[in-house]
Protein backbone atom coordinates (compact mmCIF):
# COMPACT_ATOMS: atom_id res chain seq x y z
CA UNK A 1 0.00 0.00 0.00
CA UNK A 2 1.34 2.88 -0.81
CA UNK A 3 2.15 5.55 2.02
CA UNK A 4 0.64 9.25 1.53
CA UNK A 5 2.97 12.32 1.25
CA UNK A 6 2.43 15.36 3.18
CA UNK A 7 3.51 18.46 3.13
CA UNK A 8 3.21 20.00 6.65
CA UNK A 9 4.02 18.01 10.25
CA UNK A 10 1.98 16.32 11.95
CA UNK A 11 1.55 16.78 15.98
CA UNK A 12 1.87 19.73 18.31
CA UNK A 13 5.52 20.04 18.86
CA UNK A 14 5.03 21.12 15.19
CA UNK A 15 2.14 23.55 15.89
CA UNK A 16 3.90 24.83 19.04
CA UNK A 17 7.10 25.79 17.75
CA UNK A 18 5.42 27.62 14.70
CA UNK A 19 3.28 29.67 17.46
CA UNK A 20 6.19 30.57 19.03
CA UNK A 21 7.80 31.89 15.76
CA UNK A 22 4.60 33.91 15.01
CA UNK A 23 4.52 35.10 18.59
CA UNK A 24 8.44 36.27 18.48
CA UNK A 25 7.72 38.18 15.18
CA UNK A 26 4.64 40.00 15.96
CA UNK A 27 6.11 41.08 18.97
CA UNK A 28 9.52 42.09 17.30
CA UNK A 29 6.76 43.97 14.81
CA UNK A 30 5.23 45.42 17.91
CA UNK A 31 8.22 46.96 19.22
CA UNK A 32 9.12 47.94 15.63
CA UNK A 33 5.87 49.36 14.27
CA UNK A 34 4.18 50.78 17.53
CA UNK A 35 7.43 51.66 19.89
CA UNK A 36 6.47 50.27 22.75
CA UNK A 37 8.72 48.69 25.28
CA UNK A 38 9.72 45.25 24.62
CA UNK A 39 7.62 43.80 28.07
CA UNK A 40 4.87 45.56 26.90
CA UNK A 41 5.11 44.75 23.48
CA UNK A 42 5.21 40.69 24.77
CA UNK A 43 2.10 41.45 26.29
CA UNK A 44 0.79 43.11 23.62
CA UNK A 45 1.28 40.69 20.69
CA UNK A 46 -1.31 38.04 21.64
CA UNK A 47 -3.97 40.93 20.66
CA UNK A 48 -2.22 41.97 17.74
CA UNK A 49 -1.90 38.15 16.71
CA UNK A 50 -6.03 37.58 16.85
CA UNK A 51 -6.82 40.80 15.82
CA UNK A 52 -4.81 39.95 12.56
CA UNK A 53 -6.65 36.68 12.48
CA UNK A 54 -9.96 37.94 12.93
CA UNK A 55 -9.02 40.45 9.94
CA UNK A 56 -7.90 38.02 7.76
CA UNK A 57 -10.91 36.20 8.01
CA UNK A 58 -12.91 39.09 7.21
CA UNK A 59 -11.29 39.52 4.08
CA UNK A 60 -11.91 36.19 2.98
CA UNK A 61 -15.86 36.09 3.75
CA UNK A 62 -15.98 39.73 2.00
CA UNK A 63 -14.28 38.07 -1.38
CA UNK A 64 -16.18 34.72 -0.80
CA UNK A 65 -19.12 37.31 -0.36
CA UNK A 66 -17.85 38.98 -3.65
CA UNK A 67 -17.44 35.98 -5.99
CA UNK A 68 -20.72 34.40 -4.89
CA UNK A 69 -22.34 37.13 -5.79
CA UNK A 70 -20.85 37.33 -9.27
CA UNK A 71 -21.20 34.21 -9.66
CA UNK A 72 -25.26 34.84 -8.98
CA UNK A 73 -25.15 37.66 -11.06
CA UNK A 74 -23.60 36.09 -13.87
CA UNK A 75 -26.42 33.42 -14.09
CA UNK A 76 -29.12 36.08 -13.95
CA UNK A 77 -27.77 37.43 -17.26
CA UNK A 78 -27.18 33.65 -18.55
CA UNK A 79 -23.74 34.00 -18.98
CA UNK A 80 -23.06 30.27 -18.20
CA UNK A 81 -23.01 27.44 -15.44
CA UNK A 82 -20.70 28.25 -12.94
CA UNK A 83 -18.39 26.01 -11.41
CA UNK A 84 -18.66 26.55 -8.03
CA UNK A 85 -21.88 24.64 -8.01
Amino acid sequence: MKKQKLFAGLGLGHSKVELMVLYALTATATIVLMDLHWLLALSVAPGVMLATMFATLAVVQVLWMLVVGMERLGTAVGLRKSPLT
